[in-house]
Order: structure tokens, then C-alpha cells, then sequence
């Protein structure tokens, strides 16, 4: 079985842990075992279930469901590998969240790094973990970033430059590191930079023009940079983070 054979059954796995001794999911369970690429994206698209689940609660199945998965199943002509069950699991999933018009989620979702830095930052805030380097200059921190071989840019938007920092951190994610530098905002609020290696995501932000999202109250701004992918985040409005990109360049 290929890493695409087992990360398209694993796609109907369910993420409540119903399936965890069904023997059809054995073998592409071994290799996301084997592969920490298809491991990592087999865990991301767990939570990713999760998330979609716990908002689907109480939603109504769309008018016609059972039609169109029984429809979709008699013209379909699966490779050897596939079984009558897993053919009905993928049509059901696809057909659900077209219904509930949640398809185009799954194909914009974050990769997870996005995640990881929110979860830092708020643990951060918090108190739970501390600063790796701790400066009012931001080029000292970048400084010491280089230093320890962290993802950093050379040049960051002039507004953002301008704002007092208070310290840095480097964490793990799949085997990547993500830098964090955490700023005083002009309002109050603070606002954190992340930054990733491009190379280690499969779908990076636009280049040179942020796209702005909100969830679980952190508000963002992504976007890539040369071989960078960075990302403004705060607590405050998402006008503090157009301010913050507006009128400059971000290359």
C-alpha cells in the first residue's frame, strides 16, 4: 500500500476511535506507523474530524443523502484494494459535507502548525512556559533566532519593526521549528509573529499577500515571504493586524 492509498482510507477513519480494531484499516494504520510524514497528517486530520463532528452535532443530514451515496456507489469502479465498506465511507463523508457546505473547509484546512503556535502563545501568555531570549529589540531576537539555527526573516514589515518586543520562542512541530517573537501592541493588546519553513508545508500562505482568519479567539494574518510562511496573531480586533500590514510591502 502507497502513502496515497493509505492517507485516502484513512480519510474515512473515524475519529472517535470506533475503527480501531477494524482490520480493513490495519495495514494503512501500520504505515502511518512507519511514515512520520503520513503520521503527522494522519493526526492533523483526526483533530480536524473532531472539530467537524462536534460542529455537526444537532445538523440534519441534507435532503436526498441516501440517494446520492447510493447513486454514487453503483457507478463507481474501485482499484482492487478498496472494499464495498470503504467506497461507502468515503461517499458518505463527501456527500454529507457538500450538503452541509463544509467541503470547501476540508480543502482550505490548516496544515497544523497554525495550531501549534496558538497553543504556545497561549502558553506563553499564561505563564505555563517562558521566553527562550527576552529583549526590547526585535533584531536582538532575530539575532539570537539565527543563532539557533530557528526560521527567521531578514526583513519584517516596517510597522511590525516598530513596535517594542518583549522576548522569543522556538518549538517543535513534525520535526519543523517554529519561531515565535511576541510584541507590544500599539493598543494595548499584544501581537506575535510566526514564522515556518515554506518547504514544510504542502499548501503555504499566498506569497506577499495576507489572508486574514479568526478561530478559538486568536484573529491571523498568513502569508509567505521568499522561503518563509509567517503569521500575524493577536487577541485584539483584526484591524490592529491590517494597520500593522497595511500600505507597506511585505517583501
Amino acid at each position: 500500500m502507497t502513502n496515497k492509498e493509505a492517507s485516502f482510507l484513512l480519510g474515512a477513519y473515524r475519529a472517535n476511535g470506533m475503527d480501531s480494531g477494524d482490520p480493513e484499516f490495519a495495514e494503512a494504520l501500520a504505515q502511518a506507523g512507519r511514515d512520520p510524514a503520513l503520521k503527522g497528517w494522519f493526526e492533523d486530520q483526526q483533530r480536524f474530524d473532531a472539530g467537524i463532528a462536534a460542529a455537526m452535532q444537532g445538523t440534519p443530514a441534507p435532503l436526498g443523502l441516501k440517494a446520492r451515496i447510493i447513486a454514487g456507489g453503483r457507478v463507481s469502479q474501485p482499484e482492487r484494494w478498496w472494499t464495498a465498506r470503504r467506497v461507502w465511507a468515503v461517499a458518505a463523508m463527501v456527500a454529507l459535507f457538500a450538503g452541509a457546505g463544509l467541503f470547501y473547509r476540508i480543502e482550505s484546512r490548516p496544515e497544523g502548525w497554525d495550531e501549534e503556535a496558538m497553543g504556545a502563545l497561549s502558553q506563553l501568555v499564561s505563564g505555563e512556559i517562558k521566553f527562550d531570549a527576552q529583549s526590547g529589540s526585535v533584531t536582538e531576537l532575530q539575532q539570537w533566532l539565527r543563532r539557533a539555527g530557528s526560521p527567521t526573516t531578514g526583513e519584517l514589515p516596517t510597522r511590525l519593526k516598530g513596535l517594542a518586543s518583549l522576548g522569543c520562542k522556538t518549538i517543535s512541530w513534525h520535526g519543523h521549528a517554529i519561531s515565535l517573537i511576541c510584541f507590544h501592541g500599539s493598543d494595548g493588546e499584544m501581537v506575535h509573529l510566526a514564522m515556518v519553513d515554506k518547504g514544510a508545508l504542502s499548501n503555504p500562505p499566498p506569497e506577499g499577500t495576507p489572508e486574514y482568519a479568526e478561530r478559538d479567539g486568536w484573529r491571523t494574518a498568513s502569508w509567505s515571504q521568499g522561503d518563509m510562511a509567517m503569521m500575524l496573531i493577536t487577541r485584539g480586533p483584526e484591524s490592529q493586524l491590517r494597520a500593522i500590514l497595511a500600505i507597506v510591502s511585505l517583501l
